[in-house]
């Protein structure tokens, strides 16, 4: 533990809130849980985007969030269904593809086991939605409960995507409540000065 006290002593000091700009989105949110806030640069490959990191080690390590990636869209269903990887239909979600074909529908029903879930938050001024959805595919050691979100600020949406619980996990640890609470930090501005 004195290896770790001595790092965080030495530690630069996070401010308390950060003012960022992601594409069209301009926001402050708060570096909360240790966690701060970075823009990342992007070049034709990779789109702009802020991750927010999270400690894995010491007191206010994260038990299953690392990290999580803010992109900035239109606020418009496509764009909104193709973050959240899927789409509500009268109450229901469904798996969306938002390049359908032949052999490939728009939308398809969740395998049963996925219990995907809405999540409906606010903020300061956006509404934000999003859903959980559990793995069913691959190592059962690996799988997990997904948090996808966009917040709505029109005409754009901030979203991203973090694992929020292990399923594997015995003592069922899910960190949806911290997600929530930095996003919900968010506010968005319309003129800033970004830090």
């Amino acid at each position: 533990m004195q290896g770790y006290a001595a790092a965080q002593a030495n530690a630069p000091v996070v401010p308390p809130e950060a003012t960022v700009a992601v594409g069209e989105c301009r926001f402050r949110i708060k570096n909360m849980f240790d966690g701060e806030i970075e823009v990342s640069k992007h070049d034709n490959l990779y789109p702009m985007q802020a991750i927010y990191f999270l400690p894995d080690v010491g007191p206010k390590a994260s038990a299953v969030i690392r990290t999580f990636a803010l992109f900035c869209v239109n606020a418009n269903d496509r764009e909104i269904g193709t973050q959240l990887d899927a789409r509500q239909v009268n109450g229901t979600w469904f798996s969306y593809n938002p390049w359908p074909g032949k052999n490939r529908p728009e939308l398809t029903p969740f395998d049963p086991d996925a219990n995907p879930r809405t999540v409906r938050f606010r903020g300061s001024n956006w509404t934000g939605t999003g859903l959980t959805v559990d793995s069913t595919t691959g190592d059962e050691g690996s799988r997990a409960r997904t948090f996808r979100f966009c917040l709505i600020h029109e005409p754009h949406a901030l979203c991203g995507v973090s694992p929020v619980q292990w399923l594997a996990d015995p003592d069922g640890r899910n960190e949806l409540w911290k997600i929530r609470a930095i996003l919900e930090s968010v506010e968005f501005v319309d003129a800033l000065a970004v830090q």
